[in-house]
């Protein structure tokens, strides 16, 4: 009985030492095979090619709009109602035309009496310096009647120049762009009421990168290209450049135009700045050598069949080149396709020897 017993307890403890061995075996079998999946393709594919000691372009283009070289926004300096309008927008004017007219009736009579208060205390002036020469009036009465004859001329002038005011007239020649009143319209001091554009005079204000403006001078001429006119190039020379950057860091330029008939303000164009320098000895890579961006730019330089990550950095870029002023040699292999598999130190095969 005990021998029936024993019988199948051995043959569980047969059992369960196979298991034990086949599951032990088949791990190892699973350890090896995942070792030689980690040996595939660790060799990664690249093509590459060497930096380039060739000259960069020094043009550099920014865009911009066209504006009237004067424009000019007219205000009222009176309060009084439209009486007659004269010039509209779509008009053109000359220095000196009259575009609107003020009611200035009360003003007009009051001037009139102020003009007979001053001639009356000018006879009252001399007839008192006649009194005081006889010592008939006192030097103190005397002057009483000259600050009232003072008094009427500057009320006749304050008054004479309200009167001028109630006279719009424009300041400049050019073409009114918009008007902001018509007859009857009362106006008050500060109210706009005419923009006035010179069509004749043109400038365009653009903005350049912090490396761009260090290249710039006063008088420099650039290139203006505009897609309505992809053939016909215009000229424009650099007349002010901004002292200081603004919050996005770029430089405020304000170049003049030719008169021109073909370009009118409100236009968006190109400015083609094309630097006399010469620099002959740039390195220069691909642009798809770049990864990181161009914050933080960084090449794969290849090195006994390793690809190292090496910061650089990088000057002016084009379509397709960007030069490298600082992190590569000329004799460098660089990576410039592959480089999304890549990390520091990977084994690489180059395709293009």
């Amino acid at each position: 009985m005990k021998t029936n017993v024993i019988t199948p307890i051995l043959i569980t403890i047969a059992t369960t030492g196979a298991i034990a061995w086949k599951l032990a075996d088949n791990k190892k079998e699973i350890d090896h095979k995942a070792e030689l999946s980690l040996l595939v393709n660790t060799v990664i594919p690249v093509t590459v090619e060497k930096p380039g000691n060739i000259p960069v372009s020094n043009q550099f283009r920014a865009n911009g709009r066209i504006e009237a070289g004067n424009e000019v926004t007219i205000y009222s300096k009176a309060q009084a109602v439209v009486v007659k309008k004269y010039k509209k927008a779509g008009d053109t004017v000359t220095k000196g035309t009259l575009i609107a007219q003020l009611e200035n009736s009360v003003i007009k009579e009051n001037l009139r009496i102020a003009e007979m208060d001053y001639a009356k205390a000018g006879k009252d002036v001399e007839r008192f310096q006649n009194l005081a020469a006889a010592d008939a009036v006192t030097t103190r009465e005397l002057e009483e009647n000259q600050l009232v004859c003072r008094s009427a001329e500057s009320r006749i002038a304050e008054l004479t120049d309200q009167l001028a005011n109630t006279t719009i007239l424009s300041p400049v020649n050019g073409m009114i762009d918009e008007d902001f009143f018509e007859e009857g319209t009362l106006l008050s001091p500060g109210n706009p009421v005419a923009d006035i554009v010179d069509g004749h005079s043109l400038k365009m204000k653009i903005h350049v990168t912090e490396k761009e403006v260090l290249r710039l001078h006063k008088g420099d001429k650039a290139t203006i290209t505009t897609d309505l006119y992809p053939d016909k190039p215009f000229i424009g020379v650099v007349d002010v450049i901004a002292p200081k950057g603004n919050n996005l860091y770029s430089y405020p330029v304000e170049l003049t135009l030719n008169s021109n008939k073909d370009l009118k303000p409100g236009m968006y164009a190109a400015a083609v700045f094309d630097p006399e320098e010469t620099d002959t000895n740039t390195i220069v890579v691909s642009r798809k050598a770049i990864t990181g961006g161009m914050k933080a730019p960084f090449v794969y330089v290849v090195r006994d069949d390793r690809a190292y990550k090496t910061p650089v950095l990088i000057g002016r870029v084009d379509t397709e080149q960007a030069e490298v002023v600082k992190g590569l040699l000329p004799d460098d292999i660089i990576v410039v396709n592959g480089q999304i598999n890549l990390k520091d130190g990977s084994q690489v095969s180059i395709l293009n020897h």
